[in-house]
C-alpha cells in the first residue's frame, strides 16, 4: 500500500530541464558571444562553479568567476519565476494523489526559493508542505539521504514510498534504497530511457500516459464454473487495475472435478475477435493461456505480430496436474517456434518446463538450468514456477542471463484451481500498467497469496481462489 510520494522537480514535475543545457548559451548571448553548439552538453554535467570556470577560460572572458556565476543564476531564477512549465498531466496526477489522501513532498537538486517561485505561479504550491533539496540534505542524489529525509517527513517506509524521476542516477538511487520509482520520459536525458524503464518500477512517457486507464487482453478457453481461463483472467485483470477484454480459444464444460468437454472455436472466428477487440480498444498487455491447435496457435500469431502487441505473457499450459499433455505434438512446436519468440516473459510450471528445456527438474539448480536453457533458445524472459512437490511457492525468473528467486510464503489451502492463470494474468496487468518485469511478479505473486489466503471452498473437488478477496461482501463481510 502506497502511503507517500516523492518528487523530483527538473525534467519531472516541470518541463524545466532544457535550462540547464541552455543557460550556458543565453550567458555568452547577454555578452555578446555566440556559443558553439556542443556547449550545452559540456556544462550539463558541471555544478555552476565549475561551469563558468570553464566558459570563463574557454572563451577567455574578462569577467570574474563570480560574476559570471551570478549572471547565470539570474538568468535561471527568472526562468524559473517567469517560464518554466509543467509537465502534461502533472496536476492531474497531483490531484488524483491528493484525492487519494497521499501525502506528497518534493526532493529536487534545485535551489527551494527558485521551486517556489515556479510552484506559485504554476499553482502546485499547495499540493506539498514541504520542499526537501540536496542542499540541506548534504548530498546529492548518488545519495539516499534526501529520499529517506523525505520519507521520514511523510511518515512512511521506502516500500511503502513512489519516488518520481526523470534521470537514471536517481532512479538507480531511490531503488536501492527500496523505494517504489516511477520513471518519465525527458528529452534531456533521453539516451538513458531505455535503462531508466528497464531498472524503474514503472515507467511513461507522459503523466497522462500513467494517468490512462490501462487495458488487456486475455486469449485463452472459457472455465465454464468460472475458476481459470477466460473467468479467471477477467476477476485476475479487473482486481488488479486494468479493463480486461477476452477472445475466447475453446468452450469448456468443466467443474471442480474436472472437464466433461471442450469445444474449439474455429481459426476463423479467433481471428474476428481478434481484429474486433484490437482495432477498437488497443491492449497494453496480453495474456495468453491453453491453446490446444496448432491452427489457432498460428492464427495468434499471425495477428499478434500484425498489431504490433506488447507485453505478452504467455502460459504455457500444455500438461494437466495428473501429467497428461493437453496439446499435440505439432501444436507444442508451433507454440515453440511461432508464440514463445513473441513473448515478454513464458510462465511454465515444472512439467511444461521439462517439456520446453528438454530435461528432468529435480531441484532449484536444475530449474535455473531449465530456465537458461529456454531462455537461449527462444529468447524470452522464463518465470519457471516452483510446486509439483518441488520449491512450493518458489519460483524463478531468468532474464539477460540473470536468474532471480521470487520466494512465495507457503498457505495451507488445497482449493489452488486456476492459479497458473491468475499469476499470468496479473503478471500481464502489471506489465500493462508499465511496471517492470521484476515488479510485475512481486505484485502478482503478492495478489495470489492474496486470493489464496481468502481461504474461499466452493465445489466438491479442487475450488477456485477468491480473486475479488479485496472486496467485501454484504454487510461488509
Amino acid at each position: 500500500m502506497i502511503k507517500g510520494a516523492i518528487f523530483d522537480v527538473d525534467g519531472t514535475l516541470l518541463d524545466s530541464m532544457g535550462i540547464w543545457k541552455d543557460v550556458g548559451g543565453r550567458y555568452l548571448n547577454s555578452i555578446g558571444i555566440e556559443a558553439e553548439p556542443d556547449l550545452g552538453n559540456i556544462l550539463f554535467t558541471m555544478s555552476i562553479q565549475e561551469g563558468a570556470q570553464y566558459v570563463k577560460e574557454h572563451y577567455h572572458l574578462s569577467q570574474e568567476i563570480e560574476e559570471i556565476e551570478q549572471n547565470v543564476l539570474d538568468i535561471i531564477s527568472d526562468y524559473y519565476k517567469e517560464t518554466a512549465p509543467l509537465k502534461s498531466g502533472a496536476v492531474e496526477l497531483l490531484e488524483k494523489l491528493r484525492n487519494s489522501n497521499i501525502p506528497m513532498t518534493i526532493a529536487s537538486s534545485n535551489n527551494k526559493k527558485e521551486i517556489e517561485m515556479a510552484f506559485e505561479r504554476l499553482e502546485i504550491a499547495k499540493y506539498f508542505d514541504r520542499i526537501f533539496t540536496c542542499e540541506e540534505a548534504g548530498a546529492g542524489k548518488t545519495k539516499p539521504d534526501i529520499y529517506l529525509q523525505a520519507a521520514e517527513y511523510l511518515g512512511s517506509r521506502p516500500e511503502e514510498t513512489l519516488v518520481f524521476e526523470d534521470v537514471i542516477h536517481a532512479v538507480r538511487t531511490a531503488k536501492k534504497a527500496g523505494f517504489q520509482v516511477v520513471g518519465i520520459y525527458d528529452e534531456a536525458s533521453k539516451d538513458d530511457q531505455e535503462e531508466i524503464q528497464r531498472e524503474a518500477d514503472c515507467y511513461c512517457r507522459d503523466w497522462r500516459e500513467l494517468m490512462k486507464k490501462k487495458t488487456a487482453l486475455t486469449i485463452a478457453g472459457s472455465d465454464s464454473s468460472g475458476g481459470a481461463g477466460i473467468q479467471a483472467d477477467i476477476k485476475t485483470m479487473q482486481a488488479n487495475g486494468v479493463y480486461a477484454m477476452s477472445a475466447i480459444t475453446a468452450l469448456t464444460a468443466q467443474n471442480t472435478t474436472g472437464v466433461t468437454g471442450i469445444m474449439e472455436v474455429s481459426p476463423e472466428f479467433l481471428e474476428n475477435q481478434l481484429d474486433a477487440v484490437i482495432t477498437d480498444i488497443r491492449p497494453d498487455a496480453v495474456k495468453i493461456g491453453m491453446v490446444s491447435s496448432e491452427k489457432l496457435i498460428k492464427t495468434i500469431s499471425k495477428k499478434l505480430k500484425e498489431y504490433h502487441a506488447e507485453n505478452i505473457v504467455v502460459d504455457p499450459v500444455m500438461v494437466a496436474t495428473s501429467g497428461s499433455r493437453l496439446i499435440s505434438e505439432n501444436a507444442i512446436e508451433t507454440l515453440k517456434t511461432q508464440l514463445l519468440p513473441m513473448a515478454s516473459v513464458i510462465t511454465p510450471n515444472i512439467p511444461e518446463a521439462e517439456v520446453l528445456a528438454e530435461m528432468e527438474i529435480r531441484s532449484e539448480k536444475d530449474m535455473v538450468e531449465a530456465a537458461k536453457k529456454i531462455n537461449e533458445m527462444y529468447h524470452c524472459a522464463v518465470l519457471c514456477k516452483g510446486g509439483h512437490s518441488l520449491n512450493d511457492a518458489n519460483d524463478l525468473l531468468y532474464q539477460n542471463g540473470k536468474a532471480t528467486w521470487f520466494r512465495g510464503k507457503r498457505i495451507n489451502n488445497p482449493n489452488t484451481h486456476g492459479t497458473g492463470c491468475t499469476l499470468s494474468s496479473a503478471i500481464a496487468s502489471n506489465l500493462a500498467k508499465g511496471y517492470s518485469l521484476e515488479e510485475s511478479i512481486h505484485r502478482a505473486k503478492e495478489y495470489i497469496s492474496g486470493a489464496l489466503a481468502a481461504m474461499l471452498d466452493l465445489g466438491k473437488g479442487s475450488g477456485p481462489m477468491d480473486h475479488g478477496f479485496e472486496i467485501r461482501g454484504r454487510f461488509g463481510i
